[in-house]
């Protein structure tokens, strides 16, 4: 039975997979654990533990590809992030990058940067707010330069940036903001449980193009790929998504 004072998820982690190494079940006191550990619908002090953990050698190899992918794209990159810096200036002479607060592990958050493809303060009147691009819509604080940059999802290099200091993974839910995050909340119970692993630059639910437009369909790929994630799990869905983006990208140079 665990029954951490607080929930540490490393130190939690080490117990759970020694528990699991040598075939011992684990259960966690409702009192002392968040309750993204515990099986949906499970009722009693103590619950099942509904996270199956890395193995040491994963989380090293993750860690690795994280910081050889971040690292090398940045690289590669630079010519194509001196090419969208120069667009967005020409477009309407705003900021580059812009900022936001984002969700992460066990709720804390961080800053995250992007390429603007909004217009400069668009949700001074608005609030926090999904873009109805999401929804497959047409948003008009989206500039010109930005429309090319959201459907080829170049706006998300920057935050290769925060996959190298390991705020972010590679490959993880997508991270929202915490504004957003509460309103979810309310109408999709299980939304916190997406909350237990790093979050990552793409994931199961977007290489099947699900948005926080739709969290009641987008939280049952987050979930599947907490039960699933695996270093060789997480490889597929980087092809995958670099597939997609070289799609569009070639789509919106046609």
């Amino acid at each position: 039975m665990l029954a951490f004072e607080h929930t540490d998820r490393a130190e939690f982690f080490g117990a759970l997979d020694a528990c699991y190494e040598h075939g011992v079940d684990a259960k966690v006191h409702r009192d002392h654990a968040d309750q993204v550990l515990t099986a949906e619908g499970d009722v009693g002090t103590l619950a099942e533990v509904d996270i199956e953990p890395w193995d040491v050698q994963d989380y090293v190899l993750k860690r690795m590809f994280d910081i050889a992918f971040s690292g090398i794209g940045l690289v590669i990159l630079s010519p194509v992030i001196l090419l969208i810096a120069v667009a967005i200036k020409l477009d309407d002479g705003g900021s580059v990058l812009y900022k936001q607060e984002r969700t992460a592990v066990f709720g804390e958050t961080f800053d995250v940067y992007k390429f603007r493809s909004m217009v400069e303060n668009a949700e001074e009147l608005t609030g926090a707010k999904i873009s109805d691009e999401d929804a497959g819509g047409v948003d008009p604080r989206v500039t010109r330069v930005g429309r090319v940059l959201r459907r080829t999802h170049l706006d998300e290099i920057p935050q290769l940036w925060a996959v190298l200091k390991g705020d972010m993974s590679v490959v993880g839910p997508r991270p929202e903001r915490p504004e957003i995050d509460s309103n979810i909340q309310a109408g999709v119970v299980d939304w916190r449980k997406r909350w237990f692993v790093k979050p990552g630059l793409t994931g199961l639910a977007q290489v099947n193009d699900l948005t926080g437009a739709e969290p009641e369909k987008k939280i049952r790929y987050d979930l599947q790929y907490l039960k699933q994630q695996s270093f060789w799990f997480d490889l597929k869905l980087v092809i995958r998504q670099v597939w997609k983006v070289s799609i569009d990208v070639v789509s919106a140079i046609q």
